[in-house]
């Protein structure tokens, strides 16, 4: 079932589509959150505050554009919310470029097996500002449209394009110097 059909049945009551739903979800959500907040149980709560929200007041909801879009902003209401409850900061937007690692660095951390690789690669990530990492983040590893992460960072729709082109030209401009320096380490010496 797909996710406009799954948020139908939730909708409608239907407590395996509620439950599918969570099923798909959970793991993504807890990623996305862990990444924001770096506190396991704080991300568990809040998911779980959410499913139960949601399934209370199902009744008062309508259909959405996208689920997926839907539940990542939700959950980011909910964390935003919770760390300014515990009074630990103001705003996930006042937070250090470093609280955002990327999976997508981890995926491409992953393909290089020198260690020198890794290290360079994180500190060319570590040279994006946050709001690209978190573009980059939610465009290429929770695969959110553009309109989507526009949405969710509360930009325009050609902000969040030219803050992924911009990444990603960045990324490949120091990235490739250093996998054909590896490839020519690699085969003539």
């Amino acid at each position: 079932m797909d996710e406009a059909q799954l948020w139908k049945g939730f909708l409608n009551a239907d407590p395996k589509a509620f439950e599918d739903l969570f099923k798909n979800y959970y793991k993504p959500l807890y990623l996305y959150g862990y990444k924001m907040v770096r506190n396991r149980q704080l991300v568990d709560d809040c998911i779980q505050d959410l499913f139960f929200e949601l399934w209370t007041s199902k009744e008062h909801l309508s259909e959405v554009t996208s689920v997926k879009g839907y539940l990542f902003k939700a959950l980011k209401f909910k964390l935003t919310r919770a760390l300014r409850k515990e009074n630990r900061f103001d705003s996930i937007e006042e937070e250090p470029n470093e609280w955002f690692e990327i999976s997508h660095e981890n995926w491409l951390i992953e393909q290089q097996t020198d260690a020198d690789q890794k290290e360079r690669l994180t500190h060319l990530m570590s040279q994006l500002t946050k709001r690209q990492q978190e573009a980059i983040y939610l465009r290429f590893y929770v695969q959110l449209t553009y309109e989507e992460v526009a949405e969710m960072m509360k930009l325009t729709y050609q902000a969040v394009v030219n803050l992924v082109y911009k990444s990603v030209k960045f990324l490949r401009e120091h990235l490739v110097p250093l996998l054909m320096l590896t490839l020519i380490n690699r085969y003539l010496f």
